[in-house]
């Protein structure tokens, strides 16, 4: 009885982060896909990574389809030229582990095998492993499919 308790609070509690983490919405931008569809293998560690260009520059990032935010590793942050500052940084959520701190900018690109996303909101979080490609990149691709070791991201026309 205890154990179906604690496995609710656990579910319960990531429903709320998930309902009440800012979504970052509002850019208005959508990607344009250059191409029809972008293929992905799934590495190694089962993750799928896409090698993307921000602001210009190259930035490798997890695909992850929960993610409600794209949010950037502080070195990859700098690597694109935004200045980090963790006196900037403030409570963004509270995740399994604690609270998640960070500080949000804008990019002006963000281009993973032409699909396009313009003027995108992002965070910076502290301590982050990984770059992290969310929904707000994610919610404009017509399809996703993942299928035999592969990410499929495609682009119907229908938009």
């Amino acid at each position: 009885m205890l154990e179906k308790l604690a496995m609710g609070a656990t579910i319960g509690a990531g429903l709320a982060i998930g309902l009440l983490w800012p979504t970052g919405h509002g850019s208005g931008a959508s990607p344009t896909p250059a191409s029809a569809d972008v293929v992905i293998a799934r590495s190694g560690d089962h993750h799928y990574y896409a090698d993307a260009t921000v602001n210009g520059a190259p930035v490798r990032f997890m695909i992850d389809t929960g993610a409600s935010e794209t949010a950037l590793t502080e070195a990859d942050a700098r690597q694109i030229g935004i200045e980090v500052d963790p006196a900037k940084y403030e409570v963004v959520g509270d995740g399994p582990s604690g609270i998640v701190r960070g500080q949000y900018v804008q990019l002006k690109s963000i281009d993973v095998g032409g699909f396009r996303q313009r003027d995108a909101k992002a965070l910076i979080m502290q301590g982050a492993p990984v770059s992290l490609l969310g929904q707000p990149f994610l919610e404009n691709v017509d399809e996703i499919v993942i299928r035999q070791g592969e990410m499929r991201l495609s682009a119907t026309g229908g938009s």
